[in-house]
């Protein structure tokens, strides 16, 4: 990270210990590697915060695209509301051509009636 080497390690050491004494020196160097290992902790937990943020962006991508069809499927809907006519004539053509409105003729006459219901 720092590119400190071995002879810069000794250096910082020995200008420590003359700095601030053989009594303190454990005592901060226990507290500088605590600090540390929090920065470490917080990094990590920010890296994952962003990645996370990051897949979000991917769900926002996805909405835009559901979002996109649906206008267009109300345009179409809104389309076929302003010109029946059309719509008329396309269901009719469904009707003669056997599709999913084709249904068998109901034949005149009474309602069947339940004896047992009067």
């Amino acid at each position: 990270m720092f590119n400190i080497g071995f002879p810069e390690m000794l250096v910082i050491g020995f200008l420590g210990l003359i700095v601030f004494g053989p009594e303190r020196l454990p005592e901060l160097a226990r507290n500088a590697a605590k600090l540390i290992a929090k920065f470490k902790t917080e990094a990590s937990r920010s890296i994952a915060d962003l990645k996370e943020a990051a897949d979000l962006g991917d769900l926002e991508a996805e909405l835009k695209a559901i979002r996109s069809e649906l206008g267009s499927t109300k345009d179409e809907l809104n389309r076929s509301l302003r010109e029946p006519s059309k719509a008329l004539k396309e269901f009719g053509k469904e009707v003669s051509a056997g599709g999913p409105a084709d249904h068998t003729p109901v034949t005149a006459g009474p309602p069947p009636m339940d004896p047992e219901a009067t």
